[in-house]
């Protein structure tokens, strides 16, 4: 038994148009031709139909849902898992840009934005212990670049702040490498891989600012957020005073 495309559309409640498309996509080819040449379909194609669809209405892209169609039912479960994954951190970034327009506010200017570090960066991070000052790491800047022997994909710095003491800071100075990265074995050099994050940015921000601290309770308050992991000041260069603070919200 077959259906004209007509018939099958009856059946699945999908217009011709969007058979035809799933069929050049070859997500859904007809189980036959007709003589005439007409895209003709069976009745177990119904609910692969119907499936394909509801897929691609959760927003599943067109290549996994033909790796889905073609899978094993162990391959199957691992998809699942994995588009599971992929839609709660949708969720998270929708959340947390739903906050961020709920924290804006019309009558004034708001230095709070939002950046996504849309692929995975590589940061090598060295640790230093510095004396408790306005700026206590920027001294370090050019020795710790100068470390890493030119392999630094970036001229951007960054600070991330471990623990105070009485009298000192200690802290991790990082900057960008490629994935060919190498260094003879030191014990003060550590890798990290940051998968893509999305941020809230406070730009502008200098180290001699005695209300950062509170500017940064702030603006948790006022937009909610919920920072994902540590916090990072982002230097433009080794020679730059001022930095932009970085707030993980999603990971």
């Amino acid at each position: 038994m077959h259906f004209t495309i007509q018939e099958f559309s009856n059946k699945t409640g999908l217009p011709p148009s969007k058979l035809r498309y799933y069929d050049k996509k070859g997500l859904l080819e007809p189980s036959t031709r007709l003589e005439n040449g007409y895209r003709a379909y069976t009745p177990d194609q119904v609910h692969l139909a119907k499936m394909i669809d509801s897929l691609r209405q959760a927003d599943i892209a067109m290549n996994d849902i033909r790796r889905y169609c073609d899978a094993t039912e162990q391959e199957k479960k691992a998809l699942l898992e994995q588009w599971k994954k992929d839609l709660d951190k949708r969720m998270e970034a929708i959340l947390a840009a739903r906050k961020y327009v709920g924290g804006i506010r019309a009558d004034s200017t708001h230095t709070l934005l939002l950046s996504k570090w849309e692929k995975e960066k590589i940061l090598v991070w060295q640790r230093v212990e510095a004396d408790r000052s306005p700026h206590p790491f920027k001294q370090y800047f050019g020795q710790a670049k100068d470390r890493l022997n030119g392999q630094v994909a970036s001229e951007h710095v960054y600070v991330k702040t471990e623990a105070i003491t009485s009298n000192s800071i200690i802290g991790d100075i990082g900057f960008e490498v490629n994935s060919n990265f190498s260094l003879e074995e030191d014990d003060n050099i550590r890798l990290e891989r940051v998968p893509p994050t999305l941020f809230a940015v406070l730009e502008g921000c200098r180290a001699d600012d005695a209300f950062l601290c509170f500017s940064y309770i702030q603006i948790v308050i006022r937009y909610g957020f919920e920072p994902a992991d540590y916090k990072l000041e982002r230097y433009s260069s080794i020679d730059e005073d001022s930095f932009d603070y970085l707030i993980p919200i999603v990971k």
